[in-house]
């Protein structure tokens, strides 16, 4: 359960993952266009056009923003940030770089893993009466409806 401290942390954390992705994209010559902040956490927007392997490192940086902090301060919150945000289903930053190089593979990967991970959620809510995992899967399951 999310306290008062965990979701100000949350809010850090996350935003220092968009930081991470915003330092990058600067270096790799791109420009942000807005950061959003919605239910699910910050995201950064953008419209430059960069090269596949410039983009795959803007979207690996916030992941990796959130894997350092985890090594260096062993908080729960930035591994649990690492860990979804680098699985591979869009449009979290690790189903946007499956997509850079096989968009076909990405589509049959996501729904593969939405389905597990709604069952997963049906289980941690059956096993533990916790709906964290619940939010985390509509937000992906709408979003690939969405898109």
């Amino acid at each position: 359960m999310l306290g008062a401290n965990e979701l100000l942390y949350l809010l850090l954390f996350s935003g220092l993952h968009e930081l991470g992705h915003l330092i990058v994209l600067a270096i790799c010559g791109g420009r942000a266009d807005i950061l959003t902040f919605s239910f699910y956490g910050l995201a950064l927007k953008y419209s430059s056009q960069l090269s596949r392997l410039k983009e795959f490192f803007v979207l690996l940086a916030g992941p990796l923003v959130n894997l350092i902090l985890y090594i260096i301060i062993r908080d729960d919150i930035n591994l649990v940030l690492f860990a979804i945000n680098i699985l591979p289903i869009y449009p979290l930053d690790g189903g946007r770089m499956l997509r850079l190089f096989s968009y076909r593979i990405s589509v049959i990967i996501s729904k593969m893993l939405l389905v597990l991970i709604v069952i997963l959620s049906i289980w941690l809510i059956i096993k533990f009466k916790s709906f964290s995992m619940l939010l985390i899967a509509v937000y992906l399951v709408v979003y690939s409806i969405m898109y």
